[in-house]
């Protein structure tokens, strides 16, 4: 009677991990089904218990890694956000303030501060934007 309670279990957690994403359910139900296993052969609940734990612990230690591989996600810069690292042409400078300038990104014209001088069309690179005004610095 143990070694079906414990196979109808671990087919019942195998089902319920196929509407969840966290292999728990998974890894539970494989070791119900192999302590369902022993028993049968067995009978001894001793057995079985040990069984049922040893195997749930090595299926969870074993893949905790490749879970975390596929719960990952990169994230994927967009908006203005996507400018940080691009390069980008001086298009004028500030007459008074030669750190100040401006540039066209994709048709649009920003607002350009560096520590450096900037030199008329020059490339450089964009390291932080704060409102309309991108931050750059010299290649």
């Amino acid at each position: 009677m143990v070694a079906i309670s414990l196979f109808v279990i671990g087919v019942i957690l195998v089902i319920i991990e196929m509407f969840s994403i966290t292999f728990v359910f998974l890894w539970i139900g494989i070791a119900c089904i192999l302590a369902a296993i022993v028993s049968y052969l067995t009978g001894s609940n001793i057995l079985t218990f040990i069984t049922f734990i040893i195997c749930a612990l090595i299926l969870w230690l074993s893949t905790k890694n490749f879970a975390k591989r596929i719960h990952q996600h990169k994230t994927i810069e967009n908006g203005v956000n996507s400018l940080i690292g691009k390069e980008v042409i001086v298009s004028s400078i500030e007459l008074t303030d030669d750190t100040l300038g401006t540039t066209k990104v994709y048709g649009d014209e920003w607002t350009i501060r560096s520590t450096e001088p900037l030199v008329l069309s020059e490339k450089v690179v964009v390291t932080k934007i704060e409102g309309a005004t991108l931050y750059v610095t010299n290649i």
